[in-house]
């Protein structure tokens, strides 16, 4: 049987963010492995080079991430079919909406005649229960009909697990999402003071910490407005996050926080979060549609409250006033609410005592302990 497996996502800067963990797995089976994705997107950086150094063999396609009907899209279809008939493929993991679709109809005559099996993880389907009709309409038919192509299909929460239970592969899995180093967040040590004079921040400072790329699903506008309701003295609202895809919405905030007299700041890509969930008051994640929200499990390692949105796979982890709170994503003054609720010290400190533990599943080793069973009972049967 063949040794070569190959993964497949849209953008390859996604391989190193969050599967470096499965090709790990997949590598101490024994399994060459091979990746084929986008390299020309902003923030990919040397992510070719990088992957060569962990013995990956990559192949660039021209996926496209937000345009399925678009002529990268086509020509990413031929790019992908030539490599598989170049290479005896045995396994296909294959990510993202679009590279996943793709994938699954350049390899479904050779599924269909047994040469190989086709896993497709959701990080997060495009609808949820609180999406519009026309979104349910449009992307749970396409993932439906995807399914029939599909030998596993992973999710990584419990409301796209059960809608995936109604589609038509009939294997279907969770996951507790692709893992978090939890001690990385749980064992830092700081001096409070000291650090957030560091950032800029003074003691007495309430500090609202939101960590993720700047984008409008990840809705970072709304805690502006939410701060307008509430007026708490002394907030300060700090925003670490990629800014390279979402300029026009990091503009808008600024305009928006300008107009309002919010203070936000802006501090870029961090390698120190963990440092800064110990100088902060309260995490929030407020996005409009979040597959799982790895954010929101890491400050709530570091034992920081979250006040989180109320969709999708984010009150997996988040228990409403037992580790923090959820709110209408669409609503500020829901988050308003939230914020004045958790400016009690009290609160927070008892929520604190809860947090680390609240989030225990989400574990690296456990991600990993399901992913090696999944490839495992997949692998078995192939050979």
């Amino acid at each position: 049987m063949s040794r070569d497996v190959l993964i497949v996502t849209a953008l390859a800067g996604f391989v190193r963010s969050f599967l470096m963990n499965d090709i790990a797995t997949l590598q101490s089976m024994g399994y060459v492995v091979h990746c084929a994705a986008n390299a020309n997107h902003p923030g990919a950086g040397d992510v070719v080079d990088f992957l060569k150094r962990k013995d990956v063999i990559f192949h660039q396609i021209d996926f496209s991430s937000s345009k399925p009907l678009s002529k990268n899209t086509i020509q990413s279809f031929f790019e992908l079919k030539k490599i598989s008939s170049e290479y005896d493929f045995c396994l296909v993991h294959c990510h993202t909406p679009i590279a996943g679709a793709v994938c699954r109809l350049v390899f479904e005559k050779q599924r269909r005649r047994k040469k190989v099996s086709i896993i497709y993880t959701t990080h997060g389907f495009y609808f949820h229960k609180k999406s519009s009709r026309k979104t349910w309409l449009v992307f749970r038919n396409i993932e439906d009909w995807m399914s029939r192509f599909t030998d596993v299909m992973i999710t990584i929460n419990h409301e796209d697990f059960d809608n995936a239970k109604k589609m038509h592969c009939n294997n279907v899995k969770y996951i507790p999402g692709v893992g978090v180093n939890l001690e990385r967040f749980r064992k830092v040590q700081v001096d409070r003071d000291v650090y957030r004079k560091t950032l800029g921040l003074d003691s007495e400072d309430f500090v609202i910490l939101a960590v993720g790329e700047i984008s409008h699903r990840k809705n970072q506008k709304i805690i502006v407005e939410a701060l307008a309701l509430c007026r708490i003295p002394r907030a300060v609202f700090i925003i670490c996050g990629n800014a390279i895809t979402g300029f026009e919405t990091k503009k808008e905030i600024e305009e928006k926080a300008r107009n309002l007299g919010i203070d936000v700041r802006f501090l870029g890509l961090r390698k120190d979060i963990p440092q800064i969930c110990k100088c902060a008051d309260v995490g929030v994640l407020p996005s409009l549609r979040e597959g799982l929200g790895l954010a929101g499990i890491e400050m709530l390692a570091a034992g920081l409250p979250v006040i989180g949105a109320d969709v999708h796979g984010i009150p997996d982890y988040i228990s409403d006033g037992i580790n923090g709170y959820l709110a209408d994503p669409t609503n500020p003054g829901s988050f308003a609410e939230a914020l004045e609720k958790i400016t009690d010290s009290e609160v927070r400190k008892s929520m604190s005592e809860r947090c680390s533990e609240s989030v225990q599943a989400f574990d690296i080793a456990c991600s990993h302990k399901a992913m090696s069973r999944i490839y495992s009972e997949v692998l078995e049967r192939i050979e």
